[in-house]
C-alpha cells in the first residue's frame, strides 16, 4: 500500500504537506493541493479512517451484536444504526451470536482488544458484568437492547406490554377465548412484557381466556416449533386465534398450517415493522422499530431520549368495510393545485373508493386559477373541498370554507396531531377553524456538501477572498459565494452558475425581495394597520438584490421548478426553494451530495397550504370521511413515502420517512417559524396575493431598469395605498 512518503516523492512536496492535504489541515496552496491530490490517486492510496480517529485519541468503530440478521427487528436495528453513524465517519462491526452465550462470549472477547466508540447488544446472556469487566471504560455506551440483563446500565426498548394489551384489545372485540401465544423465551424482557400486557388486558376486562404459550429457545427450532399450535397432541383445543412476537414466526405458522393441517389456519396477529403485508388471514401490529436505532444513538451521543410510540394497527379493512356498507354512493369535487402531494393523493384514492365508495375527482388548476376561482366561489358550488395556500388562507376563509365544527370534524384531532404554530398559521382565522394543514412548507437553503468540502475550492476560496468557504448565513455571503462558483470567475468549480433566480412570475420575484427584506427586519405591514414599505430597508434590499442579479443565472420561468431541476443536473451549488419542492431529490444520483440549513437571514417565507370544506356543498358526512381518511396516520405515511409532504406530528416518528427527507428534522426544529404577513395583530386580514403581485410587477419594472431604486418604493407604497381596500379587510 502507498505511503505518505511515496505520495510526497511523486508529487514533489515535503511530508508535512501531503499529511495536511489529506487531513485537511494547514495552509496549503491550490497548485500543491491538486499535485497531492493526484498523486494519491495515481498511486491508488486509502485513507485509513481508523488510524486518524486513534491519533485525535478516539475510535471511530461500533460493534453490534446481534442474536441474528434475518429478523426483521435486528435487521432494521443495525441498517438504522449504520445509517445514522456511518455518515459521521463511523465504522460499524457486525457480529452475530445465534443466540448461543459461549459465541457471545467469545465476541465479547475479540472486542476487547479493539478500542470501540460504544456497543449496541441484544444479549444473551445473564448478567451485564459479562460486558463491563471485559470492556473496561465502557459501561455508559455499551448499550443492551430488548433484553435487560442484570446489572445493565443502560437499556433501550419499545413499549412491548403497550403492544399486548393493544392485540388483547382486538381479540375481545373479535369474540376470540381461545389463544395461542408464539415467542422467544421469556427470559428475555421484552417477551415477558409482551405476555404480561396480554395477561393484564384480559384481566381488566374481565374476560374469559385461554392461553396457549409456545416459547422456542435457542435450542430448537422455530420453524419445527410453529407445527406444534395445529398438532392434536400438543395443543388439542383448536385456537381462535394465534398471536406471535414477530412476521417470521407468522410466516412459519402460515406454512405449518398449510403443510401440517388439513383444517383453515386461524387469523394470526403478529408484531411488525411498517411494511405493510395485505394478507387476509394475517393482521399486524405495527412496531416503531425504525425509531429504537434513533433512541440508542442519543443515548450514545448523550442527548435526551425520545419517547418511540408503538404505531398499532393500520389499515383496517373490518372497520373499512362497515363504512362501505353505510355511506351513500358520492362524488367529492376536489380543487387543488399541481404538487407532489397531489400525485400521491391521486394514487392513493382506489383506496378510499374501496373503503368507502365515494369517489373523489381532482380538479386540479394552477395557482393563478385558484384564486381566481375562489374570489368567485359562487360560480363553481359544485366544488366540495378545497386546497387553500396558507398565504390566502385568513383573506378567503370566511368567504369559501366552513368552520371545521360544522360537518362535525373533531378539533382536537388537529391538537393531537400537530403543533400550536402549526394550527395557528395553517388553520385558524380569528379564532375559528377553517382548514387542516395538508402540505405545509418553508424555504431552505438547498447545497452541493461535495464543492463546500473540496479542498481545492477551499483553498482557492480563500485565497480569493482571505475568508474560509463555509455555507452562507446572510445574503452578502450568498451574493459572494454565488459568485465564487460561476465557472466565468472560477475555472476550478463544475458548477455554471452558484445559483440562479427565478423571474417569470410576479409572486415569485416578490419573495426574492421579501426574502432579504425580512432578512434586513423590515415588515410589510405598519403598527396603523397599512401596507408600506419601510424606506431605508428597502434601499438596503434593492442594493443587495441587484449585487445577487449581477452573479446569479437568470430564469424566465413561473415556478421554480426549473431551478430544482438546474440544482439536480449540477449546474448550480445553491438554491433557495420550499422544502416540499425537493421530495424528488431524495431518489436521485445527487441525494448524498445534498446539504440543507436555514436561508441567509434566517427569516423563510412559509408556504403550503391547507384543506378545507367548501361553504356550498352539502356532503358533510362525506367529506368528514374523506378528511379522516386522509389525515389518518397511515395513508400520511404514505403520502410522504410517494414524494408529497406533511407537518403531521406521527412523520417525525418514522425513521425511514426522515431518513428519505432529512430536512424535515430542520423543519421541526425551527417549528416551522417563518414569515408570512396575511394578517395585522389586531385581526385585520390582508390580500397577501395582492400585495405580493402589486410588488412583484414593481421590482420587474426595476430589474428591467424602467424605475429606478427611489422611484420603485415610491411606485409600491404608491400601489399599496390605492389598493387598500382591495388589502385590506376589517376581521
Amino acid at each position: 500500500m502507498p505511503t505518505i512518503k511515496d505520495i510526497a516523492r511523486l508529487a514533489g512536496v515535503a511530508h508535512g504537506t501531503v499529511s495536511n492535504v489529506l487531513n485537511g489541515r494547514g495552509n496549503v496552496s491550490v497548485d500543491k493541493i491538486k499535485r497531492v491530490e493526484e498523486a494519491a490517486r495515481t498511486l491508488g492510496y486509502q485513507p485509513n479512517a481508523q488510524a486518524k480517529f486513534l491519533r485525535e485519541g478516539q475510535s471511530n468503530t461500533i460493534s453490534i451484536i446481534l442474536p441474528d440478521i434475518s429478523s426483521e427487528q435486528y435487521s432494521i436495528l443495525y441498517e438504522g444504526l449504520q445509517k445514522y453513524f456511518y455518515p459521521k465517519g463511523y465504522e460499524l462491526s457486525l457480529y452475530l451470536t445465534g443466540n448461543r452465550p459461549e459465541i457471545e462470549q467469545q465476541i465479547i472477547q475479540r472486542i476487547a482488544t479493539k478500542r470501540d466508540f460504544a456497543i449496541v447488544t441484544v444479549s444473551c446472556l445473564q448478567d451485564a458484568d459479562d460486558y463491563y469487566q471485559a470492556l473496561k471504560g465502557l459501561q455508559d455506551k455499551t448499550i443492551f437492547v430488548y433484553r435487560r440483563l442484570k446489572n445493565s446500565k443502560q437499556f433501550v426498548s419499545l413499549d412491548f406490554f403497550q403492544a399486548g394489551r393493544d392485540i388483547a384489545a382486538k381479540l375481545i372485540t373479535q369474540n376470540y377465548h381461545k389463544i395461542g401465544l408464539f415467542t422467544n423465551q421469556l427470559k428475555n424482557t421484552h417477551s415477558q412484557q409482551f405476555r404480561q400486557g396480554i395477561i393484564e388486558q384480559f384481566k381488566q376486562q374481565d374476560y374469559p381466556y385461554q392461553l396457549t404459550h409456545l416459547e422456542s429457545s435457542s435450542h430448537e427450532s422455530t420453524y419445527s416449533l410453529a407445527f406444534d399450535f395445529f398438532s392434536a397432541e400438543k395443543t388439542p383445543e383448536t385456537l381462535d386465534a394465534i398471536v406471535c412476537s414477530d412476521i417470521k414466526r407468522a410466516e412459519y405458522l402460515r406454512n405449518a398450517s398449510y403443510l401440517g393441517s388439513t383444517k383453515a389456519c386461524p387469523p394470526v396477529y403478529t408484531l411488525s415493522s411498517g411494511t405493510i403485508l395485505k394478507e387476509s388471514n394475517i393482521h399486524q401490529y405495527h412496531m416503531n422499530y425504525g425509531m429504537l436505532s434513533q433512541q440508542i444513538a442519543r443515548v450514545i451521543e448523550g442527548a435526551s431520549p425520545i419517547k418511540v410510540v408503538n404505531k398499532g394497527f393500520i389499515f383496517d379493512e373490518n372497520a373499512a368495510d362497515e363504512k362501505e356498507s353505510s355511506l351513500a354512493k358520492q362524488t367529492l369535487d376536489f380543487l387543488i393545485l399541481p404538487s407532489p402531494s397531489t400525485e400521491a393523493v391521486r394514487k392513493l384514492l382506489p383506496h378510499f373508493k374501496r373503503q368507502t365508495g365515494i369517489d373523489v375527482n381532482l380538479i386540479v388548476r394552477p395557482f393563478n386559477e385558484v384564486g381566481t376561482i375562489l374570489s368567485d366561489l359562487s360560480k363553481h358550488q359544485h366544488i366540495d373541498i378545497i386546497r387553500i395556500d396558507m398565504a390566502g388562507l385568513p383573506w378567503f376563509a370566511e368567504t369559501t370554507l366552513k368552520p371545521l365544527t360544522e360537518f362535525n370534524f373533531d378539533p382536537q384531532q388537529l391538537n393531537k396531531h400537530y403543533s400550536k404554530q402549526l394550527i395557528k398559521r395553517y388553520s385558524e382565522v380569528n379564532d375559528t377553524l377553517y382548514g387542516i394543514p395538508f402540505d405545509p412548507s418553508m424555504q431552505m437553503l438547498f447545497y452541493r456538501k461535495d464543492l463546500f468540502n473540496d479542498a481545492t475550492l477551499k483553498r482557492f476560496f480563500y485565497e480569493k477572498y482571505k475568508s474560509v468557504l463555509t455555507v452562507p448565513t446572510n445574503f452578502e455571503q450568498f451574493t459572494q459565494i454565488t459568485q465564487f462558483f460561476s465557472q466565468q470567475d472560477n475555472p476550478y468549480v463544475s458548477t455554471e452558475y452558484g445559483s440562479c433566480i427565478t423571474l417569470g412570475n410576479a409572486e415569485i420575484v416578490a419573495s426574492e425581495f421579501l426574502l432579504r427584506y425580512y432578512a434586513q427586519g423590515g415588515k410589510l405591514g405598519t403598527e396603523k394597520n397599512l401596507l408600506q414599505l419601510d424606506k431605508a430597508k428597502t434601499l438596503s434590499t434593492l442594493q443587495e438584490l441587484r449585487e445577487y442579479l449581477n452573479v446569479a443565472m437568470h430564469l424566465d420561468a413561473s415556478w421554480w421548478d426549473k431551478s430544482v431541476s438546474l440544482f439536480e443536473t449540477g449546474q448550480i451549488a445553491m438554491v433557495i426553494v420550499y422544502m416540499n419542492l425537493f421530495s424528488h431529490m431524495t431518489r436521485r444520483n445527487i441525494a448524498p451530495s445534498i446539504g440543507y440549513v436555514d436561508v441567509p437571514g434566517q427569516q423563510p417565507l412559509l408556504g403550503g397550504g391547507s384543506l378545507g370544506m367548501s361553504k356550498y356543498s352539502h356532503k358533510n358526512e362525506e367529506v368528514k370521511q374523506f378528511f379522516e381518511w386522509l389525515f389518518s396516520d397511515e395513508i400520511i405515511e404514505q403520502i410522504v413515502l410517494l414524494g408529497g409532504s406533511s407537518a403531521r406530528n406521527n412523520v417525525f416518528n418514522e425513521q425511514h420517512l426522515m431518513e428519505q427527507y432529512p430536512w424535515l428534522t430542520l423543519a421541526k426544529e425551527n417549528n416551522y417559524q417563518g414569515m408570512r404577513e396575511n394578517h395585522f395583530d389586531n385581526g385585520s386580514l390582508i390580500n397577501l396575493r395582492l400585495a405580493e403581485n402589486l410588488i412583484g410587477e414593481a421590482i420587474h419594472l426595476w430589474i428591467n431598469h424602467q424605475l429606478n431604486d427611489e422611484e420603485t418604493i415610491e411606485y409600491i407604497n404608491k400601489k399599496l395605498t390605492e389598493h387598500s381596500k382591495e388589502l385590506i379587510k376589517s376581521s
